[in-house]
């Protein structure tokens, strides 16, 4: 789902990590639920300004369509020495969620 104010298209780079993997997915703006889907992605982006403007922070929801649980959170942070593309950042973020093992 994208974020209103994402002027930068995390959304996109979000689809197309997933499209990547094998996964089938639609992007729109936030709408009210439920959704015709098996899983909602909601993200939220952190920028931060050290002689350019990079994302200091992102975290990723896997969500219930129809009720807005989330089933598997990601996040990555990295700050202005170690910062990170945003298809890093994303990279990042959703190898955390495929990777983590069941608790």
């Amino acid at each position: 789902m994208k974020l209103p104010q994402d002027g930068r298209h995390i959304d996109k780079i979000i689809k197309a990590n997933l499209e990547k993997r094998g996964y089938v997915v639609t992007n729109g703006p936030v709408l009210a639920g439920p959704y015709n889907a098996d899983v909602a992605v909601t993200y939220a982006d952190k920028w931060v300004w050290d002689i350019t403007m990079y994302m200091v922070e992102l975290s990723v929801n896997l969500r219930d369509p129809k009720t807005g649980f989330p089933l598997a959170t990601g996040n990555s942070f990295h700050t202005s020495m170690a910062r990170k593309s945003p298809d890093e950042m994303v990279d990042e973020v959703l190898n955390n969620i495929f990777s983590a093992s069941p608790q």
